[in-house]
């Protein structure tokens, strides 16, 4: 199969729809069912990607909304017009581009939309948290460390902002069962929390670690699990998650014998994603918290 794996703005078009299945619904109707007094909802949405959030919440949302998008990789910032104009198409719902905003209208239910190049780590110079009601990410926190996270946190506490983060990475489980699944899984999460110029991002510890930062800065927190099951018929998302484990994995320091051992079990995934026996399970977890 034939994939550009280093496509990021690809990767989330593929995973939107595993990522939609699994967002938890009791956490998607507490968040809800918080704003349902509101007219305007302003959302900033962190490591935005091209507008995945948006796409999914704006017909679940029923107010109006104003949504910022923060993102980092211009790559991906550069497609998000063409994504959102995309799903005004394909929804038959009203699309322009004026004055620096993208607005969306579907009947009498609007939305405008600004985009902004920038880290997370800056979100209180590039917007006004004190007019946010809620900060969203998805599967966006696993890849910051505990003190990026804990700044945030501690920023959205200060102003009363609410946090919506989804698909928060815990565990990837492979079927059929082999013995070595769990210690190249363990490599992998190894791989995850290698040291970078920001620290050691959380990983598959961020649900546990997230909980407890925002359980120190007094919020209140609703949290279920959202899994992905990917089934052996998806065959596209096993090829990405495959590659992904496989460009991690290979990139550690490892003796001959043990990149030989993981070439081989690398080499039956494949076999098995070919042949439509390959089942993989990704655990997440979905968190909404708010100031008490």
């Amino acid at each position: 199969m034939h994939l550009n794996y280093h496509d990021p703005a690809l990767w989330l078009s593929h995973r939107f729809a595993c990522d939609a299945t699994a967002r938890n619904k009791a956490v998607e109707r507490k968040f809800l069912e918080f704003f349902d007094h509101k007219a305007l909802l302003n959302i900033v949405d962190a490591g935005a990607g091209t507008g995945a959030n948006f796409r999914y919440y704006f017909d679940h949302i029923r107010q109006h909304q104003h949504w910022t998008f923060i993102e980092k990789n211009a790559q991906l910032t550069a497609k998000t017009e063409e994504c959102l104009a995309q799903f005004a198409r394909q929804q038959g719902y009203e699309f322009e581009q004026k004055d620096n905003l993208m607005h969306l209208k579907a009947g009498t239910k609007q939305a405008s939309i600004k985009v902004i190049h920038g880290s997370i780590d800056d979100i209180e110079q590039l917007v006004s948290l004190q007019d946010t009601d809620v900060v969203t990410a998805n599967a966006v926190f696993h890849l910051l460390s505990y003190e990026q996270f804990q700044h945030l946190v501690h920023k959205l506490n200060q102003t009363y902002v609410c946090l919506l983060s989804t698909l928060n990475y815990y565990e990837v489980s492979l079927l059929p069962f082999s013995q070595d699944n769990a210690r190249f899984i363990q490599w992998y999460h190894m791989y995850m929390k290698r040291p970078q110029p920001f620290g050691i991002a959380m990983g598959p510890n961020c649900c546990e670690e997230m909980i407890d930062l925002l359980h120190h800065q007094g919020m209140v927190i609703v949290q279920e699990s959202s899994q992905w099951h990917i089934t052996r018929n998806n065959a596209v998302m096993h090829h990405f998650l495959l590659s992904f484990i496989e460009d991690a994995i290979r990139s550690l320091n490892l003796a001959a014998c043990e990149k030989k051992a993981f070439e081989q079990w690398m080499d039956e995934r494949k076999k098995l994603c070919q042949e439509r026996k390959l089942e993989i399970y990704v655990d997440h977890n979905d968190i909404f918290a708010y100031p008490d």
